[in-house]
């Protein structure tokens, strides 16, 4: 595993506070009420979570009270372990992940056993009020989109939200095969049903966003999904599909995520068709 390493901690509303763990780049929330602290995401292994407890509360001076994690991907989730012994929360799709072959491979890239991950001592479906040493936080489900099980934390007294990788500002969005590419829009409808003019959203990577920038992306997103049926509709196979249309995303990007989304668009029946020449056409 690469070198770790953890920014300081810096405001972005009334005590709260965004930490950048490197490698990956993920931003640690640090939501501080009087009497503890949540963290919201907890890095690549349980070491790195457990040097990012002890940040956290050295720099809170409050202990850390709770952790949530906003979905299963390593950067998130694999440092849940460093911990222990607190209220931990998460989406109910966590747990099903533990054992899923993708999550042991990742853990074992990363020079971590399998068996050192740890899941939620809390899961739910759709919400969920937690209290961040006094005060209120919410944690909320949208649907399927970056991944199956993605919380947005709100944090109401602020108007802040934290979006996980729902959100991207240090580059595109990620379009892994475990996404959900039509219901993304959805669910950044979700968020921003939160947000007023003046709210912050901190993505999953890079600086923080305002309600412009996620509806700038989710347009995108959007518009993306829908020139794949554009495509597709037109008869195109996947490895034609990028000549034959405007994109709102980098050629980089489109092209990872074309299979993602041919795959999700065969399982509900739509294919490419093949063209039949016009009678009479030379």
């Amino acid at each position: 595993m690469s070198q770790f390493s953890l920014s300081s901690f810096a405001p972005v509303a009334d005590q709260i506070f965004v930490a950048v763990a490197e490698p990956a780049g993920v931003n640690i929330g640090l939501v501080v009420g009087p009497e503890g602290a949540l963290v919201i995401d907890t890095g690549s292994s349980p070491a790195q979570g457990a040097a990012i407890r002890a940040a956290a509360e050295a720099f809170a001076g409050v202990p850390v009270t709770s952790v949530l994690v906003t979905h299963w991907h390593y950067d998130h989730f694999f440092g849940l372990a460093g911990f222990a012994g607190l209220p931990s929360f998460g989406h109910e799709s966590l747990l099903p992940w533990l054992s899923r072959p993708e999550t042991a491979q990742a853990a074992l890239d990363l020079g971590v056993e399998p068996s050192e991950l740890v899941g939620p001592t809390v899961t739910f479906s759709l919400a969920k009020v937690l209290d961040a040493g006094g005060r209120r936080v919410e944690a909320l489900h949208f649907g399927p989109a970056h991944t199956d099980g993605d919380l947005v934390v709100y944090v109401p007294d602020a108007q802040l939200v934290f979006a996980g990788d729902l959100l991207e500002s240090a580059g595109p969005p990620s379009f892994g095969p475990d996404c959900r590419l039509r219901d993304w829009p959805i669910a950044l409808d979700g968020i921003l049903g939160l947000t007023r003019e003046e709210t912050r959203i901190v993505p999953g990577h890079g600086p923080v966003m305002d309600r412009m920038d996620a509806f700038d992306q989710r347009s995108r997103i959007s518009a993306l999904y829908g020139q794949v049926e554009y495509v597709i509709g037109l008869g195109k196979k996947v490895e034609d599909a990028y000549a034959a249309a405007e994109w709102p995303f980098e050629e980089a990007t489109v092209r990872a995520a074309l299979p993602v989304a041919y795959a999700q668009l065969a399982a509900a029946g739509i294919t490419p068709k093949r063209q039949l020449p016009l009678l009479g056409a030379n």
